[in-house]
């Protein structure tokens, strides 16, 4: 039996990993090839705690990875077939997590009882990526000319090598409305090249990986629209855009109120019938598309799917990609009355 995984002091247990059996004593239970965190779990800066079980639940506890120096660390690493289900702020990774599995991973990693997920996706054979979350400031929040502002409350460290696409997270923990000035068009990839950050064009999920729902201030995804290679950077943020471009800012209604008064019965864009090729998606509380066209005439009246049936009152999440590139020029809120 080969011991991967030794306790810090006042610690509840050892855990040890042999070729048949993972015994986690009191702490975790794997049954039916499950491994179910059920408990506080910690890792040296010289361990390592290998999952090969197809599904690994966060049941309760956190899995502390000593962070230990830059080259020698704690972690938790996953096999090829392996995915984590569960997390959140209260149980997940404290440190390092390293995935064989490229093709569709989620890295449950936090800090401070904050939860921040990555996502990587990869064809490169041998990519190999570790993720830690860091719930702090970086000590460098220097931007290149092409960024207006890094977050300055948290940024995830990346070790590792082979190129992969990566998605990043954020929650009500992370003030996106401060660091974008309310604008989630303006958010962005930062990554930190040694001495500045630099901006790596991404755009955002129209699902987020985390909760299955539209973007929002509270919440959502954004990948980068090219692989990023980890061997260049040593960290990765959010930030700011600056805005070097022409940007889209025309009015756009906030409100469709179907009270027959004729004001504000169908939803107008100012100067939307100008432009053919705009993607424009309306989205409920639970990211649901409730509408979608390309190319709009201020015709809709709130109807769901443009059907006969009526959407219920409340407020809905809108985007608008004026020319279809996959950027969102717009986006905000709109509140459906009668």
């Amino acid at each position: 039996m080969k011991k991967i995984l030794n306790n810090a002091p006042n610690r509840l247990a050892t855990i040890q990993l042999n070729t048949a059996t993972l015994l986690c004593l009191l702490l975790c239970n794997v049954l039916s090839a499950q491994l179910a965190i059920n408990g506080n779990v910690y890792i040296t800066s010289e361990g390592q705690l290998h999952v090969a079980v197809p599904q690994t639940y966060f049941i309760s506890g956190e899995v502390l990875a000593d962070r230990g120096t830059a080259q020698q660390y704690g972690i938790m690493s996953f096999a090829e077939q392996s995915v984590v289900e569960q997390a959140d702020h209260n149980s997940h990774v404290n440190g390092f997590v390293r995935s064989y599995n490229n093709d569709n991973f989620i890295y449950a990693i936090g800090q401070n009882k904050v939860l921040q997920q990555v996502r990587i996706k990869s064809d490169v054979p041998g990519a190999l990526l570790d993720f830690a979350y860091n719930n702090i400031a970086h000590q460098n929040t220097t931007t290149d000319e092409d960024l207006a502002q890094v977050s300055d409350e948290f940024y995830w460290t990346v070790k590792g090598q082979g190129k992969a696409t990566i998605y990043l997270s954020w929650n009500t923990f992370s003030n996106l409305d401060k660091l974008t000035d309310n604008q989630l068009e303006n958010l962005t990839i930062a990554a930190f090249d040694g001495s500045t950050w630099k901006n790596i064009p991404a755009t955002l999920d129209e699902i987020s990986f985390t909760d299955g729902a539209a973007p929002t201030l509270i919440s959502g995804s954004l990948r980068s629209v090219d692989m990023v290679d980890p061997l260049l950077y040593s960290a990765l943020s959010l930030a700011r855009i600056k805005d070097t471009e022409i940007r889209y800012d025309f009015n756009v209604s906030e409100a469709i109120t179907r009270n027959g008064d004729g004001i504000n019965e169908t939803w107008y864009i100012e100067d939307i019938e100008n432009h053919p090729n705009a993607n424009i998606k309306v989205f409920n509380r639970l990211g649901q598309t409730v509408f979608e066209t390309k190319g709009y005439q201020n015709n809709w009246a709130g109807n769901f799917k443009n059907n006969s049936d009526i959407t219920p009152e409340a407020a809905y999440f809108y985007t608008i990609d004026v020319d279809d590139d996959g950027t969102v020029d717009k986006s905000g809120w709109l509140y459906i009355t009668q």
